[in-house]
């Protein structure tokens, strides 16, 4: 039997995917990290020549391609499901059932209308969410260079194997987990699995212990990372959910679907209607039978009840109101994969963030340079103010630092700025395939650069002040070279410069000090004293403090191109100093604080190291004073009760891994908070999952994370992140308007229906006028106030943590609509049907519903602004709807034979002006209503929750 590809996701590297072959059996426990080059290959039944191509087909159909596992796509009885299960749902479709039971064609008709409309909105939206991320999807690796019988060749990725011979270079995105066979100066990218903010140093022949911690394997080359110096060969020792990126991804399979609040919201609300509705119900059939009326008008009457509880509108309203909210934000650059995640961001009270490349730049940059006369003053300067103090020096330094380098500008860059990402660091992988990103007209984007992150910086610099490192190149030809290693922390470069051979160095202070005899200033070499030494070390030390990555460069002129044994890494003349960073995002800083003054707490969890992650935190206000640093060791010694309670305190998690930042966001949400997560990197997608609402990358976001995401930023920027809670809280409040002006409605038509039973009156209203109250005059002007334009002051209050869809005091104001509108309902009705009898009083009931409620529309807009102050905008889709709910309600009371049809009757002047001031009384309630919140928030009483 041959090795299998998709092993367990819980298997350590190097023991599952490889328990069939018997020259394997004897090396099983030891991981593939650990054996050497010989065993590996006879383990896997292959040689330095690679398989055949007969033999790879073989091992292809037993084993299936190198891809990862995904689920099947939902089907559409699925969605149907989905749609149904919701418990006001449920409800309305018992309630057309029996309606068509007791043979009301047009209720039950109408009641099944609005059932398909609300789940065909929801399917589509959901089609279109997921053809959209279909589109964002690509291949990790599309191709690789394969060895096969000897020969080499471009396959693409899918078709490798566990034994093939796989060639990387400078680049090149590692297609499968590799055991590396051979290694010159391989530098790998590793950052979308184990957060590193710099290249991981790969050794084929390196001694690694069998228990080894991922980022510390340099023998292995794992699937997804790219290759940002040197070259290698290695063989395929997993392949698809066998590889390190695959076992991840196996983790996203024991996290269930989750609820997100507004589901949470949603469903408590519909049961709560539903005991509701049953109670009433009852009530109406045990006193209509007390007072010894007939039981089918009793049943239609305890239909019309249970129609009148639920607000038949509300789930597609709200579906709707959510739907329009996912067109805005894709306007906005963000992709809303689930429909209620635009809702659950705006009620997010925590937003965990990686570092790289979400709140950082993705790319390295010069930010401190310290030159000969800089260390007499242990300082370091600004590049712009170096360049002006010492332009001769900074020329020298740039030279250095031009020559002394493996990077390179993608084909076509001239424009001056900053690095790119191609080789980008942090918990962010670099572009896709190991290119540089395409700009719109297919060419090479501006500041891409490749190789490692932090020689593309120093290209920038040299540019930035005019060196054209290109041409520097092939003005000065690369003559010899010692490649940068890990024993020497030292790179150095020989080229012919005026005649004068010289050799280039660069490399860590530690290791470049010790072999400097000279100091260059302003005057040219002069012997390095022990101050100079001390001068810069204490400059590195500062440097090092504020998180840079430091490296010194030197120069010396040789007497000849040296041979290769010859060390020409002495006598050195110390050049200068640089220090380099990923910088922060320039607007993420007034994000953070936007999030802060909203009440959402900003926490940092990244894999980098915990002094970065502070410096960058502090830089952007994420860390303050007091707040804790917690690094990945330190978490693995907590149990969840103390994981629970440093989480309350922690802003920066650093140095963790993917199961860390799993209990990171459980132990948030155990304390209540609402999560969000924002991430790119395979290593984010379990969290991504177990969060509230995930937040993918859509640029350089691996395909895990954008599967396992609820949202995906097109741009990437944690600006669209803030923008994307505005609108979440703008959609929330647009429902909590909704659910109170329908609600009130329904409460007043349950309280008249009641009141008539409980008092042996003859019902008030009919079955279609319930309907058409609840449908032709609430549904446009809800759908209207669905997209009321967010206060301006929004983002100034904590966000909603109540457990329900509305919050005590929208509920208080929800019954005392409710019981106003009723007790005048009936006080018409009592009109009417002392002046014309019961037709002319459900008349007179059904107008005051149906007009109060328009005009409760109006003054809706605001729970605290009075209803002609309404600072956040103008809203002219009320407008028209209330005018088209006004002319149909006219229609129905005007025209005879559709008057007749709903059980109606004409009304002279003076029931029509009873009608209608009773109507405008409601408004007058609720606007009175408000008068007295704001004094009282004047007062300091009750200024909680008033958000507009």
């Amino acid at each position: 039997m041959e090795p299998r590809t998709t092993p367990s996701p819980a298997a350590p590297e190097g023991t599952a995917a490889a328990a069939a072959p018997s020259p394997r059996a004897e090396a099983a426990a030891t991981p593939w990290h650990a054996k050497p080059t010989n065993v590996v290959l006879a383990a896997l039944e292959t040689s330095p020549d690679g398989l055949t191509d007969a033999e790879a087909r073989r091992r292809l159909a037993q084993n299936g391609p190198n891809e990862l596992a995904s689920k099947p796509p939902k089907t559409l009885g699925a969605m149907v499901r989905e749609q149904l299960g919701d418990p006001m749902v449920l409800i309305l479709v018992v309630a057309a059932v029996l309606s068509a039971l007791l043979r009301e064609w047009a209720e039950a008709g109408i009641i099944f209308a609005i059932v398909v409309v609300n789940a065909v909105i929801g399917i589509v939206q959901e089609r279109k969410a997921q053809s959209s991320l279909e589109a964002l999807r690509s291949l990790s690796a599309p191709t690789a260079r394969v060895v096969r019988g000897g020969a080499e060749e471009i396959l693409p990725a899918r078709d490798l194997v566990l034994g093939d011979v796989v060639l990387l270079d400078d680049g090149s995105m590692v297609p499968a987990d590799l055991r590396l066979l051979d290694s010159a100066s391989l530098r790998a990218q590793e950052a979308s699995l184990t957060g590193e903010s710099v290249p991981s140093e790969k050794d084929a022949d390196a001694a690694v212990a069998p228990g080894a911690p991922l980022g510390d394997r340099s023998t292995m080359a794992f699937a997804t990372s790219i290759v940002t110096g040197g070259r290698g060969r290695g063989v395929v020792t997993a392949t698809g959910m066998g590889t390190e990126v695959g076992q991840i991804a196996g983790l996203l399979e024991g996290d269930e679907e989750l609820d997100t609040p507004l589901k949470r919201k949603l469903a408590s609300f519909g049961k709560l209607l539903t005991i509701v509705g049953v109670a009433a119900a009852l009530a109406v059939v045990a006193i209509g039978l007390a007072y010894g009326r007939p039981f089918v008008p009793l049943l239609l009457l305890a239909v019309s009840l249970a129609i009148s509880v639920i607000p038949e509108s509300l789930p597609a309203t709200a579906t709707i109101v959510m739907a329009l909210g996912v067109q805005r934000m894709a306007r906005h650059e963000a992709l809303v994969r689930r429909l209620p995640a635009v809702e659950t961001l705006g009620g997010a009270t925590v937003i965990c963030t990686d570092k790289t490349g979400t709140l950082t730049e993705n790319r390295m940059s010069v930010v401190r340079v310290a030159l000969g006369p800089d260390l007499d003053r242990d300082t370091a300067q600004e590049p712009a103010a170096a360049l002006a103090a010492h332009p001769a020096l900074f020329g020298d330094l740039a030279f250095v630092a031009a020559l002394c380098n493996d990077a390179s500008f993608a084909e076509g860059e001239e424009a001056p700025g900053a690095a790119g990402n191609g080789g980008a660091e942090g918990e962010r992988g670099p572009t896709e395939g190991g290119r540089p990103p395409a700009a719109a007209d297919g060419t090479a984007a501006p500041d891409t650069v490749i190789g490692d992150p932090t020689e593309g910086a120093l290209l920038v610099m040299a540019r930035d002040i005019g060196v054209d490192p290109a041409a520097l190149r092939a003005s000065y030809p690369r003559l010899a070279e010692r490649p940068f290693d890990s024993d020497r922390k030292r790179m150095a470069t020989v080229h012919e410069r005026d005649g004068q051979v010289v050799a280039t160095v660069k490399g860590a202070l530690d290791g470049l000090l010790p072999r400097c005899a000279f100091v260059m200033d302003d005057d040219g070499a002069r012997p390095i004293t022990d101050d100079d030494r001390a001068h810069a070390l204490e400059v590195v030390a500062r440097l090092s403090d504020e998180a840079l990555r430091v490296l010194a460069f030197a120069t010396r002129a040789l007497p000849a191109v040296p041979g290769d044994e010859e060390d020409i890494e002495r006598e050195l003349v110390l050049v200068g100093l640089v220090g380099m960073m990923d910088p922060p995002r320039p607007d993420v800083r007034a994000a953070v604080d936007t999030c802060r003054t909203a009440g959402v707490r900003t926490v940092m969890i990244t894999g980098d190291h915990a002094a970065t992650a502070r410096a960058i935190g502090e830089e952007l206000d994420i860390y303050r004073p007091g707040d804790l640093v917690i690094t990945g060791e330190e978490l693995e010694e907590m149990d969840d009760a103390a994981l629970d309670d440093a989480v309350r305190r922690a802003s920066v998690f650093a140095r963790v891994s993917p199961y860390h930042k799993l209990r990171i966001v459980r132990a948030l949400k155990h304390d209540g908070e609402v999560t969000a997560m924002t991430g790119d990197g395979v290593n984010d997608a379990p969290a991504l999952k177990a969060a509230d609402i995930g937040v993918a990358m859509g640029i350089t976001g691996t395909d895990v994370a954008k599967d396992a995401a609820d949202m995906v930023l097109l741009d990437d920027r944690f600006t669209t992140i803030v923008y994307a809670v505005r609108e979440g809280r703008r959609v929330h409040r647009n429902i909590q308007k909704v659910v109170q002006f329908l609600v009130a409605d329904n409460l007043a038509e349950i309280v008249v229906l009641l009141a008539a039973v409980a008092l042996n009156w003859n019902a008030p209203l009919t079955a279609v006028m319930i309907l058409w109250v609840n449908l032709a005059t609430a549904t446009l002007p809800a759908l209207a106030l669905g997209v009321e334009p967010a206060s301006r002051h929004i983002m100034e209050h904590p966000p909603l943590r109540a457990g329900t869809l509305l919050e005590g005091r929208q509920a208080r104001r929800v019954v005392f609509q409710g019981l106003f509108v009723a007790a005048f309902a009936l006080l018409a009705f009592v009109v009417g049907r002392e002046q014309g009898g019961d037709a002319v009083g459900r008349t007179m009931a059904f107008g005051v519903l149906a007009f109060s409620q328009v005009l409760r529309a109006v003054n809706q807009r605001s729970d605290t602004d009075p209803v002609w102050d309404r600072e956040g905008g103008r809203n002219p889709q009320l407008a028209w709807a209330v005018a088209a709910s006004t002319a149909l309600m006219l229609v129905v009371l005007l025209v005879p034979p559709v008057r007749e049809a709903f059980g109606g009757a004409a009304m002279n002047a003076w029931q029509w002006a009873t009608v209608l001031g009773l109507a405008f009384l409601s408004l007058v309630q609720t606007e009175a209503a408000k008068a007295i919140g704001r004094w009282r928030a004047r007062r300091g009483q009750g200024t909680a929750g008033l958000q507009g």
